[in-house]
């Protein structure tokens, strides 16, 4: 029993130590494996163009703004308009009550058809008397034809001396008609010239009345968007009073202080570009139309103008946006924010590089390679050292890599 309680136990120190042998041999193996590549989205880099730019912060101005006052007092009988319609020149926004403008201008038309009618009247006064003048004139050259006939007979002795001067008081009498008639005529051309001063003064106080009419409605004096309204219908008002404002919104102005250092560079017409604060994406491209001639002691910095087109309406007065003025342009290199890695204060990004052509088998890798930066263009870096056109960077997973990690592309 003892002989074979020895074999036993021997042959288990045997299977205990064959298998610590195992477990030790299978440990390096595991140790000698490599991790899985890091998939990686690569970019390669081409020639972009480098901006030399500045950004300014402002507020953007409608061109056209009007704060509307009515020129007249009286309690408003209709609001015709809300807050935000559209509405066009010379259309009505609000009517008062009428009070005695309108029996007025009623009165005044009144007297326009009056005088109307006395100048027709005049009128034909004028035909009358014209055609009366005319048959006395007739009358007047028969009466002439007889007296030459008269005095012709008289002088042969065919006729006695009172014959001819009957023709005579005859001609006399006539040619009295025919002044007559004269006046009359001069009297009807007068009547009618009175008539038209009339006619004239009428309508004169038909204009006035239209106009105090006119002033019981309050009109746009511009095409634009009703902005906050001050009154509503049963309010009085009176003259000077700010009763609303219309905006019309299809320039805007944006004033900014460009430092004095560039004031060389600046020049009237240079292009603008509008950026939303949040996205930076453009909004317009705009013209400088104005540089002042001073410079702002304090801060050292001149004043500007800069007009921007709203064809699209996207635009509004007030709205806070960011200009950019591009100063000047040259080629460079430009890359993407996500491939940036820092450490310290140094910048790095992670370059591919290749394996040789003639082996297939070996793995992709990427090298940590030092970059000097310049601005952020938009949302991406200028690299002012570091990289060139045909590189290729990682663009994601980078703060899984590291120098010599080795990548799957994708």
């Amino acid at each position: 029993m003892k002989s074979s309680d020895h074999q036993t136990f021997w042959g288990l120190l045997l299977l205990i130590a064959a298998t610590s042998t195992g477990c030790s041999t299978a440990k390096p193996d595991a140790q000698a494996s490599s991790p899985p590549p890091i998939p990686v989205a690569i970019e390669t880099l081409s020639p972009e163009t480098l901006e030399e730019s500045s950004q300014f912060v402002g507020n953007l101005e409608a061109t056209e703004k009007v704060a509307l006052k009515p020129e007249i007092q009286g309690r408003i009988q209709q609001m015709r308009v809300a807050p935000g319609d559209r509405v066009a020149q010379g259309e009505a926004m609000m009517v008062l009550e009428p009070d005695q403008t309108l029996p007025q201008l009623e009165n005044a038309q009144a007297g326009v058809n009056a005088a109307i009618a006395s100048r027709e009247t005049a009128v034909e006064k004028r035909k009358v008397a014209q055609s009366q003048r005319d048959s006395a004139q007739e009358e007047v050259n028969l009466a002439q034809v007889n007296y030459d006939r008269a005095q012709f007979l008289l002088e042969a002795g065919a006729i006695g001396q009172f014959r001819l001067d009957q023709a005579e008081t005859e001609l006399k009498t006539q040619k009295n008609r025919l002044q007559e008639a004269e006046n009359a005529v001069e009297a009807a051309q007068a009547a009618i010239r009175q008539a038209e001063a009339n006619l004239a003064q009428a309508r004169a106080q038909v204009k006035a009345a239209q106009v105090s009419v006119g002033f019981k409605q309050i009109l746009s004096p511009i095409s634009g968007i009703v902005g906050d309204l001050a009154v509503k219908q049963g309010d009085y008002i009176t003259p000077g009073e700010t009763i609303a404002t219309i905006t019309r919104n299809n320039f805007l102005d944006l004033e900014i202080s460009v430092p004095a250092r560039r004031s060389g560079e600046l020049q009237q017409g240079m292009t603008v570009e509008l950026l939303d604060p949040a996205s930076q994406q453009t909004l317009s491209q705009g013209k400088i139309n104005f540089i002042s001639p001073n410079v702002e002691t304090t801060l050292q910095t001149i004043p500007i103008k800069a007009r921007f087109p709203n064809s699209g309406g996207t635009l509004r007065d007030g709205q806070r946006v960011e200009a950019k003025i591009v100063w000047n342009n040259e080629p460079g290199i430009l890359i993407p924010t996500t491939a940036i890695s820092r450490v310290g204060s140094k910048s790095f990004v992670f370059v591919q590089d290749q394996p040789e052509a003639s082996n297939e088998e070996a793995e992709v890798i990427v090298r940590q390679r030092p970059i000097q930066l310049g601005e952020i263009q938009g949302s991406d870096y200028q690299v002012l050292d570091g990289l060139e056109a045909g590189d290729q960077i990682a663009v994601s997973n980078i703060l899984k890599l590291r120098d010599g990690a080795a990548i799957q592309p994708q």
